[in-house]
Order: structure tokens, then sequence, then C-alpha cells
């Protein structure tokens, strides 16, 4: 599902690593001398519309730095963006450019179709391989092998407001939560005489469907399969029976607002203005929402994971994201030399001096940064203890309790046709909020049933 921050290049992703100036990331085998003796290669880089001038001369600088470097590399831009009902013709016609942004939910579809190229061997070779991060990469290595390469991402939070708790005189539930903690906690909350829900979940469009997939996860259900080459729903289960019912139990205990039909920019916008106690959405942009827009102090706000299903359970959420691929009809050099621009300027001290840039001119508007708690780096890794270090030095950077990466559990969204399941869950959670005695266990089968037939069985795996 598009997290409306993260799902196209984030506005901060996007200018800090166009704004680098990387002069560290060529192999050691390969210098620009001996690379300008090389054959020529030409790139057609993803670019932007022309109204989008800012990005286009952000994108130029760093194609001029580049080519500094690789002098025998010549550049195209081409500003198409990625859509999934478009690739198809892109590849046939032989127009894709040569690399190009993608998203989670398109990995195994577009290496069975072949519309990507393996980039295995320049992954390995690659000095910073080991940095990475492994849950956020996961979604593009498929079979051993890897086919992209994360820009930014997220795994699905639940941002709780602090504030309201204290209000009410209730404890906030543990970090370490369950489904029930999450309910008892909306049942202590909800004023529905004062407009105030327990909890704020999505109601309104495919996001509805994006939200509830969490607890699938998290009751340790799947959408689908691959079998013998077939696509094969799956969450006509056991789990998915649950995650509906604990819907059921949102609407029945009116712990949701009374206007429930709500999509993404309406739950987070009701969050803000301290209309609910809880929303789900994509890591940090909840809060980002409820501190810069809604004026809440950042201290009055806290992200914990997903609840698990049973106490000691996994906390599994949704993950997505942003991911850069190559067009796989390019030969092996263009292909090597695409994976050299995609990475260029990652791990780069021009990327911290960008966040530290970004963090002084939200202080300097009384505004407050949010970092993104998953990020293309491993926090372990050298880079990434130089991010935290950076963040630490600033009173107005968002912090996460460091509970919240040592439990949460990402796991891809469904690799195929996953928008039209969204849509099709979205109305089964309209048809539980609007109507009594509904029959959880045939809605189900039979959502599972028209999906399977109408969706499903027409995906062609290769």
């Amino acid at each position: 599902m598009k997290d409306k921050k993260g799902y196209a290049f984030s506005a901060f992703a996007l200018t800090a690593l166009l704004a680098g100036c990387s002069t560290n990331n060529m192999t050691a085998s390969t210098t620009p001398k001996e690379t300008a003796a090389a054959n020529k290669v030409t790139i057609t880089a993803q670019g932007f519309k022309p109204d989008q001038k800012e990005k286009n001369d952000q994108l130029d600088q760093r194609i001029n730095r580049f080519k500094a470097k690789f002098p025998n590399v010549d550049f195209k831009k081409d500003d198409w963006q990625y859509n999934p009902l478009e690739i198809g013709v892109k590849m046939a016609s032989n127009s894709a450019p040569t690399e190009y942004t993608t998203y989670a939910t398109e990995g195994k579809v577009l290496v069975n179709k072949k519309w990507v190229a393996d980039m295995t061997d320049s992954m390995n070779s690659w000095d910073h391989a080991k940095d990475m991060n492994d849950l956020l990469s996961k979604p593009f290595v498929i079979n051993g092998k890897t086919y992209g390469v994360p820009v930014d991402g997220y795994v699905m939070t639940i941002t709780l407001n602090k504030k309201l708790f204290k209000e009410k005189g209730v404890e906030l539930p543990p970090i370490d939560w369950t489904w029930d903690d999450l309910l008892d906690a909306a049942r202590k909350i909800s004023d529905p005489a004062k407009g105030i829900a327990g909890f704020i979940p999505m109601g309104k469009g495919p996001e509805a469907g994006w939200n509830w997939t969490n607890f699938l996860y998290a009751a340790g259900g799947d959408v689908q399969k691959l079998d013998n080459g077939k696509v094969v729903g799956q969450f006509n289960s056991e789990a998915g029976l649950k995650a509906l019912e604990f819907y059921k139990k949102l609407k029945d205990e009116n712990l949701i607002p009374q206007n429930w039909a709500l999509g993404y920019g309406d739950a987070l916008n009701a969050f803000s203005q301290g209309r609910g106690a809880m929303v789900m959405c994509g890591s940090g942009n909840a809060a980002d929402t409820a501190i810069n827009e809604g004026g809440i102090s950042k201290d009055d706000l806290v992200v914990y994971p997903i609840p698990s299903l049973t106490k000691g359970g996994k906390h599994t959420g949704v993950l997505g994201g942003n991911y850069r691929v190559i067009n796989p009809k390019a030969d092996k050099q263009t292909q090597q030399t695409a994976f050299k621009w995609i990475t260029d300027e990652y791990f780069t001290d021009e990327f911290l001096g960008s966040t530290q840039k970004e963090i002084e001119d939200r202080k300097g508007k009384n505004r407050v940064y949010i970092p993104q708690p998953i990020n293309y780096w491993n926090d372990s890794s050298d880079f990434g203890k130089k991010y935290a270090s950076l963040l630490a030095k600033y009173d107005n950077v968002f912090k996460y309790d460091p509970q919240l990466l040592s439990l949460w559990d990402g796991k891809p969204e469904a690799q195929y046709e996953a928008q039209k399941f969204y849509t099709e869950m979205a109305n089964v959670i309209q048809k539980i909020f609007t109507t009594k005695n509904v029959d959880l266990k045939k809605t189900l089968e039979e959502t599972s049933d028209k999906l399977q037939t109408e969706v499903f069985d027409k995906v062609k795996v290769e």
C-alpha cells in the first residue's frame, strides 16, 4: 500500500540522495581514468515532470557529479513514473528507463515477468553490501538473489497520544502489547460524547484493507502463496477470521470514530486534532502530522509496534517502501554502471550533512524533525552509528522507544495484485462497520472466492 509519505520518493530521501556529492563509492579496482577509457555507456535515468524544477535541478547536479568520476557515461532522462498497469507496455516497447523506482509489492511480479535485472554480482562486490538493512532489503531478495536496492521504507506502527491517556488517568499499555491490551486501552480512552475515539483505523479506500492486513499478519496469517505457478489466496483462514473479529469488536464496542470512513489523510488529521488516542500508519508519519501540523508536543507521543495476538507473540506489521531497480534489457556493462549510479551517493558524509541541514532548518522554523525508524542502512553499521550520533545532538528530533526496533517484525506486502486485495478487504471492513450481525466467516469465504476467480487466477507467473 502507498504509505502516503514514504511510497513515492519521500521528500527527504529524495533531497538527501540528490544533494550528496560522494567521492568514496567507486570500487577499489576501478579508477576514473580506467573508466574513462572504457566503452561509452548511456543510462536513461528516471527523472521528474517538467514542472518539478527543483527536483530536476538536483538530479542534474547529481548527474554532473557522477560524470566527473565516470566520464564515459552519458545520461538521458525519462519522467515516466512506475505504474503497474504500464510497465508491461514499457518493457514490450523497449521504452522503460535503464533504472526506475518501484515499490515493495512489485518484487516477485517484476522478477517473474523478467522486468528487472539480477544485480546480485554488483551487490556482492559493493563495499557497503554488508551495511544494508536486511529487513528492508527483503522484498527484493528473491530465491537468494538481489533485484532491487531499497531507498526508504516503513514497517507499520501504532502511534499513541500520551496526553489523552494522562487526561483520562489511564496508564499506557506495555510496548510489548497484545490485541487485548489495545482493546482495553481503547475502552478506557473512548469518549464518544466528546468525539474522542479509542482507536482510529482507516475505513475508506484501499488503505482500509492495508490497515487490516497488519492484524492478519500479527495473527500468523498471509494473503497468498505461490503453488505450482499459481497464486492461491491464504487469507480465508483462522487468522483472517480472528482479524475480522477484532475489527468487529472495535465497532460493536464503539471504540472507533463515529465517522469511521476515513482515508489515510483523514485518519492522521483526526489523530493530530486529538480526536483519537491511537492511530495506525507507516512508521513515523502519524507523529510528523500530529507534531508539525497539529501542534502536539513530541513528548506527548510514542510509537508502538503492531500488537501481538497473544503475549510473547510476534509484532508483525506490513513492510513496504521504495526500491531502485534496473532494466534487464540493458547490456551487462550498462547494468553494472546503472548499479553504480543508483548506489553512488549512499553512505556518504554528504547525506549526513543534508540531514543536519534539514534538522537545523526545521529548528529555525520551530518544527520537529521526524526520522524514519527504518532506513536502507543497518543501524549497527558505522554509518548507522554516525547517523544516530547526529540525531542525538538536537533537541528538535523525535525519538523512538528503543524497544520498538527490538520488538517489531516486518512482513512484505502481498506480491501479486496487492492493491486489488486491499480494495476488496476494504469492502469487507465497511460491511462490518455498517451491518449488524454480519456473518464474518461467510463474508471472508465469499471475498476469498471472488479474489481467487477474478484476480489471482488471472495472474500469470512465469
